[in-house]
């Protein structure tokens, strides 16, 4: 079996990466033992600044890409309280629609309420664009 790392799909570089950041950190802790024990070589202090290099480029990547990250999610954070609100506003509208439309169904029926059929028809147009509220409407048929 190969234990080789796939470097073609996301899981593969990431692993990859993470291999990359274990080894340089093992090169510093033997670089700062060195240095603790006071025999440091030229080609240390070479691959030092080299691998601190590599530290600070993927910590600065890593810290823009969460910087996105944070504001995508407060940009979706947005959209989801103005949906909410738009779902408030259709749920208002529907129930005083629906309120409209009962009474427009009790006018249509029309075997309780007097009234010439043009009268009522134009009561439930009135009713149903708004003009009037359904109390409006049931009082100016029963006059």
């Amino acid at each position: 079996m190969s234990t080789r790392t796939r470097t073609d799909s996301r899981r593969g570089r990431s692993q990859a990466r993470e291999a990359e950041r274990d080894a340089r950190r093992d090169r510093f802790r033997l670089v700062l033992a060195r240095a603790d024990r006071g025999v440091l070589l030229s080609e240390d202090c070479a691959q030092l600044r080299a691998d601190v290099e590599a530290e600070v480029t993927e910590n600065d990547t890593h810290r823009r890409s969460a910087g996105g990250q944070q504001a995508a999610a407060l940009r979706l954070h947005k959209r989801i309280e103005a949906a909410e609100a738009c779902i408030a506003e259709a749920e208002a509208d529907r129930d005083a629609l629906a309120e409209r439309l009962a009474t427009a169904a009790k006018l249509a029926g029309g075997d309780f309420l007097p009234g010439d059929g043009w009268h009522l028809a134009d009561t439930i147009r009135r009713l149903c664009e708004g003009e009037i509220t359904p109390e409006q409407a049931l009082d100016d048929t029963t006059r």
